[in-house]
């Protein structure tokens, strides 16, 4: 009996610690389970917080650039050179193209200005760069054109001032438009004249003007017969009204002053076309007949 109770009792023994050891085992995985999960979801926490921090930090990059608050360091661009270019005009334009090179890819030209002082124009390109920005470095370069306004400057030289790079140019003759109309009875030939004839003595001289617009590269393309000279060959820009530039691409005039030297009939033609392009019969043409006696 006492076996049979102690066997009892030992079975009930071992079935309590099974049970014991049963829900100790629950208990830790349900312990490791949330362990896990808490694990993971700090993670994520973690993570995402991470990622906002670096949103947080790209993001007044951008917004900064894009404020008008936005905080520059302003400096001196660097000029390595300088070419002053005279058009063939008259009056003659002028335009400086510059070339010099930025520091890094943060910074940009500011501001170009021109102040004129006697017979001195002095270009200043000033730079501007966000403030504590970080960029590589690595050297940008560029190329500015400026046009200078030289419409109505005496005969005579100037220089050009560019950020310390000096250069100059000269006026040979007085750059204004006083001399574009004909002289008291001089005789004036325009398109309207195309295909007619005009009688002239001999050793007299006209001009002939005809619209041109060198910009799209068509030009005047004129011959004379041996009976003819000519004077003075001139191109003048739409002209510009006070305070109000001429719009690019208007064409202006090309004006030749002819003499005839010979007696008899002469002749003038002229072709408007591109100067590196063929004839193709298509063009505008130009025809007058000279009787010289």
């Amino acid at each position: 009996m006492k076996g049979k109770i102690r066997g009892k009792y030992m079975k009930g023994k071992i079935n309590d610690r099974h049970l014991i050891n049963a829900r100790s085992t629950k208990t830790v995985k349900l312990i490791a389970f949330l362990f896990v999960i808490i694990t993971v979801a700090f993670s994520g926490c973690v993570d995402n917080k991470q990622n906002n921090t670096g949103n947080e930090t790209e993001s007044p990059v951008n917004d900064s650039q894009n404020t008008s608050g936005q905080e520059y360091t302003y400096g001196m661009a660097n000029v390595e050179n300088i070419d002053i270019m005279i058009l063939e005009s008259f009056p003659v334009q002028i335009v400086v193209e510059a070339e010099g090179y930025l520091p890094d890819g943060c910074t940009e030209i500011d501001k170009i200005s021109t102040q004129k002082e006697g017979n001195n124009f002095n270009i200043t390109f000033t730079t501007k760069r966000p403030k504590d920005a970080m960029c590589a470095q690595a050297i940008e370069g560029f190329t500015k054109t400026i046009p200078l306004e030289v419409q109505g400057l005496s005969a005579g030289n100037y220089t050009v001032n560019v950020n310390g790079v000096n250069g100059s140019f000269e006026l040979a003759v007085d750059n204004t438009l006083d001399e574009f109309p004909a002289p008291s009875g001089q005789k004036e030939i325009t398109e309207s004249g195309n295909g007619t004839t005009v009688s002239l003595k001999k050793g007299e001289t006209f001009y002939l003007r005809l619209k041109e617009n060198p910009s799209t590269g068509y030009e005047w393309k004129l011959n004379l017969s041996k009976g003819l000279s000519q004077v003075s060959d001139r191109y003048y820009p739409p002209e510009s009204k006070k305070g109000i530039r001429p719009l690019i691409g208007a064409e202006g005039v090309h004006e030749w002053k002819i003499k005839a030297d010979s007696e008899g009939k002469q002749l003038i033609t002229a072709i408007y076309k591109k100067s590196w392009e063929n004839e193709t019969g298509t063009e505008d043409r130009f025809t007058l007949n000279v009787e010289v006696v």
